[in-house]
């Protein structure tokens, strides 16, 4: 969207149908609306002008105010709406052409409000008051838009905005299991076709992670903001918002000095802790030795808010930090459903990974906003922030092959003694993620009573790294040491469950180091050193202005906006290998490095014994094995093949640049008093250019003499890479496309409180960067390569919206959504086996491969239903009449499935707020989810947030927030269908594939306002 920051402009007075225009001449009145119970303007009040000559009504705009030119002299009323609030009404004079400035102060009915009447005895906005001012700006728009206060959920865990988005309507998450909100996804459609902006402006968003392949996503995982002020869901999209948001655009609108009047400063310290760290098992933690006694970790934040010059100059700072220690348990069985001689079942677990996941998340955040009113019409307005993220993640994943194909005593799936003897492979990785953000975003407003110019530029970037040699320990092993014995394994007769019991019954002693080897050399992985780098600028410009046609006032809005993105990613690991040649044996280089941490998976109800009975199992220490090669480098010799040289410098490198060109028309007219219409048209045009090496070919190879191999095209030696893939300059292969975008609402309103939204929008979505990019993505801890599909373009949606809205006073909402997405080109993520993909190699041939495809057929169709409501219970008595619910459901219906995206989705959200004390329970519930096309999906799953905070003395109150309160797991399941005879312990239905636990995570806390 390129609309300034300050918000959009103040609505130009309009004649009421049927009433008589008033003529070009008169006073002026303006002035603001104030909650003084809180101190904070109300954006999108109704203001309703009578005189003489007929009635007119204006909304205040986004800083409260208002202003009504061409007021007939004389006798005036003035009569103001808000819902949740009581009217009020003010009798004028005005004199003819001179200005009246007037301030009106609205009053919540609400009974927790009824002590506070001024400025002195200011309250803390609560649940009712922000629901209020969201329904108001709801009503408002012109789009079908979803708003919510940041006061409507509660406490804000850690800073992540994506917990407050995956309560709101329509909203669906992706997270891996631990609790931790990464991508938001709108209508049933795949995070990327989500628009997301920080008060109208589209910033960077760089994840290492993903890589190329999250180009068009944006990830909450490293982002952390201060001052949230509300959020907006627009379901349909006009001509002043970007043409990239098929599902739609979440807008986070940061809080500005001018929302406000006077002083306000916040202090808050709390302490976050995780269910793990009060277990028995102290040793548990990415750092060597654990976490210890330690039970919690730091948390702080500071906001501070303030006018000066009489009200001229705003600021609103803050800082935060935050720690987060996030424990996860993914308990994954590997399956074959091709039965042999010796084992004719339909089904063997083959491969059993009880992995414990442990995180120390850190997130740090400083903003600074300022507006300067240099004029009555002129507000100059900079916003600008800096973030910080860091991740410290362990993966002790032991790797039990169980050869259950070769024959077992009992059932293959569930409980079973193999002939054969298991292996046991230690498997403990350790990555250190950091990323930082910048924006800073200089923007204007003009207005007068002829028209409103707003304008921006903006300077937006994003990093994000690995590299665990900054925290003193190496990445992985590229072999690990792996025992050997028989054992017995059992789970019971579940088949949806990952509740193995592993006992060892023969062999060395898994619990120690002399029971382990290494096939070959030891080799490590020095660090994981992928990066991403992302980085946007450009600007924009926007006129609004008003024109009569007859009784009819026509709200015209234009502008053009330019932006340029540019993409870094890069991907060396395959570089930083390293073999022992030290003095040392294997058997003694391993148990110098042999960690002191303990592996559990008992969450999962996951145990596995030792010959000796011993529960905790060898691992390797990435810490020790880092301290080992700082003591001495020259004992380990740096090896590099061809194919590691190519993947580290030529295939995990892209770079891409895009320049995006806008220009859009759209005009807004209330028809009648109870019908407004909107029409525009956007034209965006694309420029593209991805850099690429210009490799030589087989035959100036072969004539500079160096060997080719026929199968791949390339040299088979590093100096015949190096010489086929640097001896000309890098090449940038360019594209252009450019397509008009029209659009088109209407909003009719049966009375005062029943609305009718249509809305019909067409949009773009362009492929990832990955996708378009000729290289490939190798994950080797998932075993997946993303590979790009060149030839894949832009896909094109056309969306229709339909919204019958009723309100309730005093406040409340109940709401029925349809809405139907045509999509031409659907992308979809399409899981191949290496034959399938076309890959005849060895080293990826037990890899997945992931490309994007288009979905068959000409356009898809994705329709669906929401339902939502929300209500205040002011009526209940005495204690009661603080309560307030909400809630919605989302029932989609996609012509074919799409991946990692919710069908079924129901909310439901509790508050209370009596006196000094408020509650806020919040549930999420996700029915089963299509996960990938193999096939499989996340089964039906409940996440329940609780907080609340209690005000002890005046100004001061402490909180809490619990996340996952149910301590509820992820399933992720496969159909029965798979194996030969079509069921499983004689069910058609489903089995598990991988299990999931999170644990809860909590956050204790002391705030003071002063």
């Amino acid at each position: 969207m390129v609309m300034g920051l300050s918000g959009a402009p103040v609505a130009q007075a309009q004649p009421t149908g049927g009433e008589q225009t008033v003529p070009r001449s008169g006073g002026s009145i303006s002035g603001r609306i104030i909650d003084p119970g809180t101190g904070e303007y109300l954006r999108n009040a109704i203001i309703r002008v009578e005189t003489a000559t007929g009635a007119r009504s204006v909304r205040s705009g986004a800083r409260g105010e208002y202003r009504v030119a061409d007021v007939p002299a004389g006798p005036v009323r003035l009569t103001v709406q808000f819902t949740g609030y009581a009217p009020a009404e003010i009798d004028l004079q005005v004199q003819a052409g001179a200005p009246t400035r007037q301030d009106i102060e609205l009053f919540s009915t609400a009974p927790v409000a009824g002590t506070a009447r001024n400025l002195e005895t200011m309250r803390v906005v609560g649940v009712r008051e922000g629901d209020a001012r969201a329904l108001m700006e709801q009503r408002a728009s012109m789009d079908i838009t979803n708003s919510l206060s940041a006061e409507s959920y509660g406490e804000i865990s850690e800073g992540n905005p994506g917990e407050f988005m995956k309560f709101m309507p329509g909203v669906d998450t992706d997270s891996t299991g631990d609790g931790t909100v990464r991508h938001v996804s709108l209508r049933g459609l795949p995070a990327d076709y989500t628009s997301i902006t920080i008060n109208g402006i589209s910033l960077a968003s760089a994840d290492a992670n993903t890589g190329a392949g999250g180009s068009r996503t944006f990830s909450f995982e490293q982002t952390s903001l201060t001052g949230i002020d509300s959020i907006s869901i627009f379901k349909t999209t006009s001509a002043d918002k970007d043409a990239n948001s098929p599902a739609g655009t979440i807008d986070i609108r940061t809080k500005r000095a001018f929302d406000r009047s006077g002083r306000d400063i916040t202090v808050q310290l709390s302490a976050t802790t995780h269910s793990n760290q009060w277990d028995s098992r102290r040793r548990t933690g990415p750092r060597e030795g654990g976490y210890g006694s330690d039970r919690f970790l730091p948390s702080g934040r500071i906001d501070y808010s303030d006018v000066f010059m009489d009200g001229r100059l705003g600021v609103v700072a803050g800082v935060s930090h935050s720690e987060l220690y996030v424990e996860q348990e993914q308990i994954t069985a590997s399956r074959n459903y091709n039965p042999t001689p010796e084992s004719p079942e339909p089904l063997a677990v083959t491969r059993i990974v009880p992995q414990m996941g442990t995180r120390e998340i850190t997130r740090s955040s400083g903003s600074l906003n300022v507006d300067f009113k240099a004029t009555d019409g002129l507000i100059l307005s900079l916003m600008s922030s800096i973030g910080r993220g860091t991740i410290l993640a362990g993966s002790t994943a032991p790797e039990i092959t169980t050869y259950a194909r070769s024959g077992v005593e009992g059932n293959p799936a569930t409980r079973f003694t193999p002939h054969e003897p298991v292996s046991l492979a230690a498997r403990n990785t350790l990555t250190y993620k950091y990323g930082t953000t910048r924006n800073f975003i200089p923007s204007f407003e003009y207005s007068n009573q002829y028209f409103t110019l707003d304008g921006n530029v903006f300077y937006s970037s994003s990093e994000s790294t690995y590299n665990p040699n900054r925290k003193g320990a190496v990445h992985s092993m590229v072999a690990w040491p792996t025992a050997t014995g028989h054992a017995s394994i059992d789970r019971g007769d579940e088949y949806l469950e990952q509740a193995w019991q592993v006992q060892q019954l023969d062999g060395g002693d898994w619990s120690l180091p002399s029971a382990y080897d290494i096939t070959g050399t030891p080799t490590m992985r020095l660090r994981n050193s992928q990066s991403a780098d992302v980085l946007k600028t450009g600007g924009g410009l926007n006129l609004a202005f008003d024109r009569e046609f007859g009784s009819t006032i026509v709200t015209f809005k234009t502008g053009a906006k330019l932006e340029n993105a540019r993409y870094d990613f890069d991907n060396p690991n395959d570089s930083w290998k390293y073999r022992y040649v030290g003095p040392l044996s294997t058997a003694e280089l391993l148990e110098r490095i042999q960690t002191t941490n303990q592996h559990s998976a008992a969450d999962s109800g996951v145990d596995y014994r030792s010959v000796s009975g011993a529960g905790d199992m060898y691992f390797p220490s990435m810490f020790k094995l880092y301290e080992l090669y700082q003591q001495n480098p020259e004992h380990w010799e740096h090896t590099l093949s061809p194919t590691d040289w190519y993947n580290a410098f030529v295939g995990n490198r892209r770079h891409f640049e895009e320049e995006t060109r806008a220009l859009y028309f759209m005009g807004t007219a209330e028809l009648t008093p109870n019908l407004t219409v909107r029409a525009g048209v956007r034209w965006e045009q694309t420029r593209n250019a991805a850099r690429e090496t210009d490799p030589l070919g087989t035959e100036e190879l072969v004539a500079a003499g160096y060997e080719v191999d026929p199968a791949k095209g390339r040299a088979t030696t590093i100096e015949g890479l190096e010489y086929q893939y640097s001896s000309r300059p890098e090449v940038y292969r360019k594209g252009k496309y450019d397509h008009f975008f029209p659009s088109a609402s209407a909003k009719y309103a049966f009375n005062d409180s029943t609305d009718l939204q249509l809305g019909y929008s067409r949009t773009i979505q362009r492929p990832a960067v990955s996708v378009l990019s000729g290289v490939w993505s190798v994950n080797d801890e998932a075993m997946t390569i993303r590979a790009p599909n060149p030839e894949l373009e832009p896909q094109l949606s056309d969306n229709f919206s339909v919204r019958l809205a009723k309100y309730f006073e005093p406040v409340g909402i109940i709401g029925l959504n349809y809405y139907r997405n045509r999509v031409k080109g659907l992308f979809q993520a399409v899981e191949m086996t290496a034959e399938e993909f076309g890959y005849t190699g060895d080293q990826y041939a037990d890899y997945t491969f992931i490309r994007t495809e288009v979905v068959d057929g000409n356009a898809i169709d994705i329709e669906g239903w929401e339902l939502e409501f929300s209500h205040a219970m002011d009526y209940l008595p005495g204690a009661w009449g603080g309560l307030s619910v909400r809630g919605s459901f989302m029932l989609n219906n996609p012509e074919v499935p799409l991946v990692r995206a919710a069908d079924k989705l129901g909310t439901f959200s509790v508050s209370w707020q009596h006196g000094p004390a408020r509650l806020y329970l919040n549930t999420v519930w996700t029915d089963d989810k299509y996960r990938s096309t193999t096939p499989s999906w996340f089964s039906e799953y409940w996440d329940t947030n609780l907080s609340g905070s209690y005000a002890f003395t005046e100004g001061w109150e402490a909180f809490f927030n619990i996340r996952n309160l149910l301590d509820k797991n992820r399933n992720v399941i496969v159909p029965n269908s798979l194996s030969p005879t079509g069921e499983l312990g004689g069910s058609t239905g489903t089995h598990g594939a991988i299990y999931i636990h999170g644990g809860r995570n909590a956050t204790v806390g002391i705030r003071g306002r002063f």
